[in-house]
């Protein structure tokens, strides 16, 4: 923005962006923001309300994330098992084809109710559930423990990527692989090497990144979110690592000691099925958030906040699924240049705001889902740091 006579002057007016182009034929444009945009520009032209934190509202998508497992629970067991047990004086693959049908629908539905939970942790870890950090910090400890996930050692490592967003050795996530120049060869993957290179991402990709940070920035030794000697984080904070490993602790402990009483079926059935399911989830979409043929990569000399919190994409998956994932698919842009807004009002700034503060710099898609990942893993192979704004390549 600039200001001309006292009037807010939209900053997309003028050609102040470049365009790359990337693809295999070229076929796709790279939008760069100039440098010399500045946080107080976008800031100037969001209506003050959207800042506000509503912790009343904030414990109410709890609330309602909780009742929705709850009521998808008690209906699986009230409802849907009795009638399972009906199948079985209909054969063999009835009964076994029902069974199937049934779990797999609840996995899939207790999956999105609770990587609903994990998003208002992460609203609590970027301080936008209310103006209160105990409070924020001791709902989100909750919230991720039961969920196996490390709420300080987390938080830490994704505000620093939220502070280095595509800055190719600071960011700490989704870290490109970096070539001296443009292979004389692209690389080709078969179609059975990309499903499999998507399946590994999707089950194990969180955990591995967790503890071995897979994916992660290098660090030149060991990395590991458990582990308070981790290059992840300062020595400050090694007393909210240990306290993120005791709420992990705990978790695992009563999972350990329910397949000691119940078994190991019923514990999978009812918790690890669904656990799994949110591990997915959550990989796929912060994997899509960050890795696209359109998104450009930073060197040192090319970075800036802005250019970063603009190199990430929108994906609008309809209704249905903004309605379990707090919109955290379709509001990302406006959520890493303003961490601290709730998910709520950064849906809002999406919807009303997006097109006219950026223009051509907003990226947004409502490919299909399926067609995204695919595209995404087959296409975002590697960068070249000299390049300074650098493209994907194959």
């Amino acid at each position: 923005s600039t200001q001309s006579n006292g009037q807010l002057v939209n900053m997309t007016k003028a050609p102040t962006h470049a365009i790359l182009k990337s693809g295999p034929h070229k076929q796709f444009e790279v939008i760069v923001p100039p440098k010399e945009l500045l946080m107080k520009d976008i800031r100037d032209q969001i209506p003050d309300k959207y800042f506000k934190r509503d912790m009343v509202k904030g414990f109410m998508y709890v609330a309602r994330d909780i009742l929705q497992s709850a009521v998808t629970i008690a209906f699986m067991y009230y409802g849907v098992l009795p009638m399972l047990e009906k199948t079985d004086e209909m054969g063999t693959v009835v009964s076994y084809l029902s069974r199937f049908v049934a779990w797999n629908a609840f996995w899939f539905l207790q999956g999105l109710n609770w990587t609903g939970l994990w998003v208002m942790a992460h609203e609590c870890g970027h301080q936008s559930f209310s103006d209160y950090r105990l409070v924020n910090d001791t709902v989100g400890w909750f919230l991720h423990s039961f969920l196996m996930v490390p709420y300080h050692s987390w938080r830490i490592s994704h505000g620093t990527h939220h502070k280095n967003c595509n800055h190719l050795t600071k960011d700490t996530v989704f870290i490109p692989t970096a070539k001296s120049a443009i292979l004389t060869e692209t690389i080709q993957e078969s179609p059975i090497g990309t499903l499999w290179g998507i399946l590994l991402m999707l089950t194990v990709g969180w955990p591995a990144y967790l503890v071995s940070n897979i994916a992660g920035q290098d660090y030149g030794r060991r990395a590991s979110h458990f582990e308070p000697s981790s290059p992840i984080f300062r020595p400050a904070d090694a007393s909210d690592v240990v306290v993120s490993d005791i709420g992990v602790g705990v978790t695992l402990a009563a999972v350990i000691a329910s397949i000691y009483s119940f078994g190991f079926v019923n514990v999978y059935c009812w918790y690890l099925a669904p656990y799994l399911w949110v591990n997915a989830w959550l990989v796929y979409i912060t994997y899509l958030q960050h890795s696209d043929i359109r998104l450009p990569h930073y060197t040192a000399d090319e970075w800036t906040f802005v250019r970063g919190g603009l190199a990430t994409m929108d994906r609008n998956y309809g209704d249905t699924f903004g309605w379990f994932l707090h919109h955290i698919n379709d509001s990302h842009v406006v959520h890493h240049l303003f961490s601290q807004m709730p998910f709520y009002n950064a849906i809002e700034v999406t919807r009303k705001h997006c097109r006219e503060i950026f223009g051509d710099m907003y990226q947004v898609t409502d490919r299909s889902m399926f067609g995204s990942v695919w595209e995404s893993w087959r296409e975002c192979r590697y960068v070249i740091p000299k390049e300074g704004v650098m493209i994907y390549r194959k």
